[in-house]
């Protein structure tokens, strides 16, 4: 985002939804306050019935993603928002007591061996069944035969490219290391984006637990996908204009970036597979709250209502019926509107291994120190 806005467009944009939560983070980072917690105020109803704290991204906490349970306690939980997953684990492990938070699939297992959620008993969740099965069966979400959270909302991330700057009979992920992209690639700085994508480009089976044979080629796939960078972005506007302004031809984007740059006449064609994401709710050890009500919470979330809302926001809601409400046009535009392609033509991000994690981490980082 443009560290020049004004505050009143800030607050502008925000309400009007033209911020999402990973720019609206991506500022508090550049003011300084992406370790900070932010409770909502005075969003809790004077209702004294309303005994729940909900630890979410910024955002979520909108009432018409819940709306069963405002209508039922004409009051909302205490929300307090957080800018990024590792934020939030370091505040829970420091004796932060909440009720229910909102993890995504590859750091679940962080948060289950952390000891600050506990499994969820699905049967006090009525619409449990309705969950698609494709998200239910993710890595995270099940760990021997036991939930750890609930799957709820997801999206994807793509390779994309101009076919008038870079044109392509055989369009895949290598041509983010084809020469003939020198200079005019933009790639992501995230580690965990660095080895999904440089582990399809390997056709490593095992993306995110490479073998060690596997490990041995990183350096080499990143050094040259480094080589080819144009940038290596952080913020989605600046990949956004290096696309619309011709700088690049081929690079790393969030799905919602391709109906903004399609939507400037800029011709963008994905090249598959889509890399998918999911996240969910999880119910808190320690939870200083009522339990039912946190039940109440997961079951409202579920809500078809609340799924289309989610859906026309710009993500993937993890109940069918969903998108069964939702407009049809917000669902093709995601190109969502046949689940079962759509799951069976992606990889998931995952888990990388413990074991490797923090050696692999540097690696990337040494990577794009010798750029």
């Amino acid at each position: 985002m443009n560290k020049s806005m004004k505050p009143e467009e800030l607050v502008h944009r925000i309400v009007n939804r033209e911020i999402g939560r990973r720019d609206f983070n991506r500022i508090l980072a550049g003011a300084g306050l992406a370790s900070v917690a932010m409770p909502l105020l005075s969003h809790r109803s004077a209702a004294a019935d309303v005994n729940l704290t909900v630890y979410d991204w910024t955002g979520y906490e909108d009432p018409s993603l819940h709306p069963e349970f405002s209508a039922k306690y004409g009051a909302e939980p205490e929300f307090a928002l957080f800018g990024d997953e590792e934020e939030a684990l370091t505040k829970m492990r420091g004796g932060y007591n909440v009720d229910v938070s909102h993890p995504c699939s590859a750091n679940i297992q962080r948060w289950r061996d952390a000891g600050v959620i506990h499994p969820i008993d699905t049967a006090r969740i009525p619409r449990w069944n309705n969950i698609l099965p494709q998200l239910r069966g993710i890595n995270g979400f099940e760990k021997d035969g036991e939930v750890w959270a609930m799957p709820w909302d997801w999206g994807y991330s793509v390779i994309a490219y101009n076919p008038e700057l870079l044109p392509s009979d055989n369009p895949d992920f290598n041509m983010m290391v084809d020469p003939a992209a020198k200079g005019r690639v933009a790639m992501n700085s995230q580690f965990d984006v660095a080895i999904m994508v440089a582990g399809v480009i390997g056709g490593f089976p095992d993306l995110f637990n490479p073998t060690e044979s596997e490990i041995e080629k990183l350096p080499g796939l990143w050094r040259q996908m480094l080589d080819n960078s144009r940038i290596l972005w952080t913020d989605r506007s600046e990949v956004e204009q290096a696309f619309a302004s011709g700088e690049v031809a081929i690079g790393y984007l969030w799905s919602d970036s391709i109906n903004t740059l399609r939507g400037q006449g800029i011709p963008i064609e994905v090249v598959p597979p889509n890399l998918t994401w999911a996240c969910g709710y999880a119910l808190n050890t320690d939870a200083p709250g009522s339990e039912d009500q946190a039940y109440e919470f997961l079951d409202a979330l579920l809500d078809p209502a609340a799924g289309k809302v989610l859906i026309e926001w710009g993500y993937g809601h993890s109940n069918r019926e969903s998108f069964d409400v939702a407009d049809p046009a917000a669902v093709a535009a995601l190109g969502m509107g046949d689940i079962d392609e759509f799951f069976a033509n992606g990889r998931f991000f995952d888990v990388v291994n413990r074991d490797n994690r923090d050696r692999l981490i540097a690696m990337w980082s040494e990577a794009q120190a010798g750029q």
